[in-house]
């Protein structure tokens, strides 16, 4: 494995559901729930675990306990909610869209939770911040590769074409040497890959449009990231991360052919 590759195992797996999980409080069994109440509303939690002989066997949402009726039953733990505090983040994804609470395992004990409200939480952003940023630098390489001698450019307007070029100047009056295709905006690149059939082949999209959507709802989550902004609204482009993070991170892996690709091992 090379020096790269190891740096890239190491991104990701560096961050895990420990990151991100909140305390789970829990209460004996029988406890009143005008006391588990006043919890939640101190603690500002939604979910509760409930001990059993010690061990936190089961739960409940605030909405069990607002109810006013003491017999509620105990939500047995559902096995797909349950991880490991070592699990990946993208696997912590995957798991809430399958379920609004999933919880942590520690030590062979169910002690914390995960809920969507945890992605703002700066070790899911910069998780995030980086496959954009993989994925971009996984574009750019393929542009140049596929259409080498700067020959994407008839792919974009003579006003991208002008703004790139400011920006070029611009970073070479502060002693940098960055190419033309490097100060495309990332909506720049995908366009290029869009209109361009051999690039557009080498993803697992099935037309124009659907590339240029995925790199809009990219270049808006890496927005949000750089600026610190809520990212509860890109939910979609999250799972769509978090589903294809392998092939994101491994990517560089793959050989770029464009005469042998199949629909079985996209780039993209």
């Amino acid at each position: 494995m090379s020096r790269s590759d190891n740096s890239l195992h190491l991104f990701l797996n560096s961050f895990t559901a420990r990151d991100l999980a909140e305390p789970l409080p829990s209460f004996d069994e029988g406890a009143p729930f005008d006391l588990i109440r006043a919890a939640m509303t101190r603690q500002q939690v939604e979910v509760v675990g409930i001990r059993q002989s010690g061990i936190v066997t089961g739960w409940l949402t605030s909405s069990d306990v607002n109810g006013g009726v003491e017999e509620t039953i105990i939500r047995p733990f559902d096995p797909g909610s349950v991880i490991a505090d070592t699990a990946s983040l993208n696997e912590v994804v995957h798991r809430l869209t399958l379920h609004p609470s999933v919880f942590v395992r520690v030590l062979g004990e169910i002690g914390g939770f995960i809920q969507a409200r945890d992605f703002q939480k700066a070790p899911m952003r910069m998780w995030l911040f980086g496959l954009v940023t993989i994925t971009e630098l996984r574009v750019t390489r393929l542009i140049d590769e596929i259409c080498p001698d700067g020959a994407w450019q008839r792919y974009l307007s003579p006003g991208r074409l002008h703004r790139a070029n400011d920006l070029r100047e611009e970073r070479r009056r502060r002693n940098q040497q960055p190419t033309l295709l490097d100060c495309l905006q990332l909506a720049d690149k995908g366009r290029i890959v869009a209109r361009d059939e051999a690039l557009r082949s080498l993803t697992r999209f099935p037309s124009r449009r659907a590339v240029e959507e995925f790199v809009t709802a990219l270049q808006d989550l890496r927005n949000n990231l750089a600026h610190a902004q809520d990212i509860s609204g890109d939910g979609e482009i999250i799972r769509d991360l978090a589903t294809n993070v392998h092939r994101i991170v491994l990517g560089h892996e793959i050989a770029v052919d464009v005469s042998n690709t199949t629909a079985n091992q996209p780039v993209l």
